[in-house]
């Protein structure tokens, strides 16, 4: 029983620090505006308090309705989206707090927080928080978002799933302006470059080398691309400046963006 208790504590020691270095490069949370086993807005002022507790340990959070800052509205992949679910008994109620990036896939599941109040309010907060315990625990802290996490050397920050994978350095940043077959382009604080390939174009992080962070595939008609890259994934044209046109649904707010990725 000792070996078995030990190795489970390993296991918890490990998933937890695997946890905790992704939901570092998050740099915000989202939090819906209310939770389907409640259904009415802020009910209990749970979604309220979801907010507190991020915010409280070290994460910037918002509600779903709120205002977001100009990176985020610009990126929903910059954040993680929450979700509290009830896993209750008769005698208690359970909550367990969840946490998906904007693929939907799951990056962190809170244990269970318990509470044996009667009273619905006071039930609901006392179980949350005690669902936050575990992340306190992850002493969470922005590290920085994938183009930063590219240029770190460590063999340890070339693992982290979200970030580029392919890295070219024999393909130097002053070749770029004279080489036929690429194409740089600025977004906002970001230089990109489109490289000709058979299907379309590999689409580059322009830094110190060119990080390889997706593709652009040539649609049927041969006129308009379909970009698929880790944060920007749409369908775009060249117009008759040049300039990419990218079309994509901001996945923190489910809207249409449009950005322009202006040739240089």
């Amino acid at each position: 029983m000792s070996r078995n208790f030990l190795f489970g504590f390993l296991l918890l020691f490990v998933f937890s620090g695997m946890a905790q270095k992704k939901v570092n490069e998050y740099k915000y949370v989202i939090v819906p505006d209310s939770y389907l086993f409640l259904e009415d807005k802020d009910a209990y002022q749970l979604n309220s308090l979801t907010k507190f507790l991020f915010n409280k340990y070290g994460f910037e959070a918002f509600i779903q309705s709120d205002d977001f800052p100009k990176d985020l509205s610009n990126n929903g992949c910059k954040a993680l989206h929450a979700d509290v679910k009830e896993e209750s008994g008769i005698f208690q109620t359970k909550l367990i707090v969840e946490l998906k990036d904007c693929n939907n896939k799951v990056i962190y599941v809170s244990e269970q927080g318990k509470s044996r109040e009667k009273d619905y309010k006071t039930a609901y907060h006392e179980a949350l928080r005690n669902a936050f315990l575990g992340i306190e625990k992850l002493n969470y802290k922005y590290i920085g978002d994938a183009k930063v996490l590219a240029s770190d050397n460590s063999q340890e920050n070339k693992k982290l799933p979200a970030r580029p994978t392919k890295v070219k350095e024999e393909v130097k940043v002053d070749q770029v302006d004279s080489n036929k077959n690429t194409i740089l382009y600025q977004l906002n604080d970001m230089y990109l470059v489109f490289e000709a390939r058979e299907y379309g174009y590999e689409v580059f992080a322009k830094e110190d080398a060119l990080i390889s962070i997706g593709k652009a595939f040539k649609s049927s008609n041969n006129k308009s691309y379909i970009l698929k890259t880790n944060d920007l994934s749409g369908h775009g044209f060249f117009d008759s400046y040049g300039n990419f046109i990218l079309e994509r649904v901001n996945p923190a707010t489910n809207k249409l963006v449009k950005d322009i990725l202006a040739r240089q």
